[in-house]
């Protein structure tokens, strides 16, 4: 009997690989979202079960902006799963800064859509307590091919927005394959004003098959975003006029760069990958501050730079047959984070911009797992284990408003974290099993839970936090025909540090078991 490593189980993903995957998880193919007329990355995510994915509200958004609750947690610029494009992290920086006011990312230029809610805590991470989310670029296709189209949203207030997409792409005699992607949001929204979206993402790809077993991948990225945001509207003002905006200035902007080469070969029983990847992310936002006279904007810089190698190794032993996984990430982020704040009224907008905070931190993050795969007879046991080992820092400037360094303060939290997962699966017959699955989550200090500024200068807030941990626990049933796909799972998240902010104070704490 010959045995077949699988590797990697985000590659490739599709109905057969949800139906083996030991616990919920949904793939969502791009004739799907095509075929029920879906125009958006946040309208496709509403699609999968557990998943809330709203629309702009407040200072919760913009086009530019992606915010995703898992299973009810919360959703304000997606805080609690692990986003990822081609396997490579989505936010900013992705121990230190991981959320999305600006997600890099648009649908015309999605294959799929990868939703795993359970049983992917060790080999991906940090930030998974809502699962991982992993969006699959288009595909180079095999022969010449190439697609234009364009849709529109027309307002009732007579304002358009434009989505264009463009792909074209190959692959050559020699096993050389090319793609080029773009996909844009260009227009005005539906609020009467202040609701202007200018976004280009375009992507190149490239592979080269080496032989059989073994292809190079490389992806070359660039997003840019520049984008208004009308702001909420109170329960008055919204039955005055819901598409009103009374928020003239507020705006958010501006772009990530990044590239990543992959090799992979998979052969029988062996199958190894190798990741690399580097973004640089720039984002800024600017706000009028609620019931006041003050206009804030925030620019930021994050550079991240990553190398993940990954094995796996097929085996028989004794009638088991087996998987045994490894991997392991070190992963370096730095930012540059700053506040300036000016004078303002909402005719003439912000005037006399003057300095306030400034910042810098760094990370350094080890990581490795190891999971292995028993089938014995209809039972799957999938034990494994995360070893997570970070070092942050962070340096809060309080300035004066000719930019002058009033006071300083540095922040530094070395820590670990152990994350043991174990699932187990039991194939009915060819098409419906049942699983059941727990694994330990955990989601690293923040750069803006180390330290904080007030008027008379920067103070640390790190003092007695703890990394938030929880337990995850999922039971459940797969279903799969040519005809139809059936899920149904029950879940319990067992928060033991989770974090809270208190508002009042802007600092945090932890909460303990909740």
């Amino acid at each position: 009997m010959t045995v077949q490593a699988e590797g990697n189980w985000l590659d490739e993903a599709n109905a057969q690989k949800v139906l083996n995957h030991a616990g919920a998880r949904t793939v969502i193919q791009r004739d799907e979202l095509i075929n029920r007329g879906v125009t958006s990355v946040k309208e496709a995510l509403r699609t999968v079960p557990g998943i809330q994915a709203p629309e702009n509200a407040g200072t919760a958004g913009s086009d530019a902006s992606l915010s995703i609750g898992v299973r009810g947690l919360t959703s304000r610029f997606s805080p609690r799963s692990q986003v990822l494009v081609d396997g490579v992290p989505l936010s900013f920086a992705p121990y230190g800064q991981s959320q999305l006011s600006l997600a890099p990312t648009s649908l015309g230029n999605t294959e799929s859509i990868d939703v795993v809610r359970g049983a992917g805590s060790v080999r991906f991470g940090p930030q998974n307590v809502g699962g991982i989310i992993n969006f699959n670029s288009r595909t180079i296709p095999e022969t010449f091919a190439g697609t234009v189209d364009l849709t529109t949203e027309i307002a009732e207030n007579g304002h358009v927005k434009f989505n264009p997409n463009l792909f074209v792409g190959g692959t050559l005699d020699n096993g050389l394959g090319l793609a080029l992607l773009y996909s844009g949001v260009n227009g005005e929204g539906f609020r009467d004003k202040n609701d202007d979206s200018d976004i280009n993402d375009i992507r190149l790809k490239a592979a080269y098959a080496i032989d059989e077993y073994a292809k190079i991948e490389a992806n070359l990225h660039r997003y840019d975003a520049d984008v208004d945001m009308p702001g909420g509207l109170t329960p008055a003002q919204f039955a005055e006029n819901p598409y009103q905006s009374l928020r003239n200035h507020d705006y958010m902007k501006g772009h990530r760069t990044d590239g990543s080469v992959k090799y992979s070969y998979k052969k029988d029983d062996n199958a190894f990958e190798l990741l690399a990847y580097h973004t640089d992310t720039f984002r800024d936002a600017g706000m009028e501050r609620s019931g006041s006279k003050l206009y804030q904007t925030a620019p930021r810089n994050y550079k991240v730079t990553a190398i993940e190698p990954r094995y796996s190794h097929a085996y028989q032993l004794g009638t088991t047959e087996n998987e045994v996984s490894v991997g392991y990430r070190y992963l370096h982020e730095t930012s540059e984070e700053a506040v300036n704040r000016a004078s303002y009224n909402t005719v003439t907008g912000p005037t006399n911009e003057y300095a306030w905070t400034k910042a810098d931190g760094k990370t350094d993050a080890n990581a490795l797992f190891i999971d292995n795969r028993t089938d014995v007879g209809a039972w799957s046991l999938i034990p494994g284990v995360r070893f997570e080992k970070i070092k942050t820092t962070e340096n809060m400037y309080k300035l004066n408003k000719d930019a002058s360094v009033l006071n300083g303060v540095h922040a530094e939290k070395s820590y670990d974290a152990v994350l043991p997962s174990f699932s187990v699966m039991y194939k009915a017959n060819d098409l419906w099993n049942i699983f059941a699955n727990y694994g330990k989550s955990f989601a690293p200090l923040q750069y803006s839970q180390m330290a904080n500024t007030n008027a008379s200068g920067a103070y640390l807030t790190m003092q007695g936090l703890q990394p938030e941990k929880a337990n995850n626990y999922e039971i459940g049933t797969h279903y799969l025909d040519p005809y139809l796909s059936l899920e149904f799972t029950l879940f319990y998240i067992d928060f033991s540090d989770e974090l809270k902010r208190d508002d009042a104070t802007q600092t945090y704490s932890n909460l303990g078991a909740t």
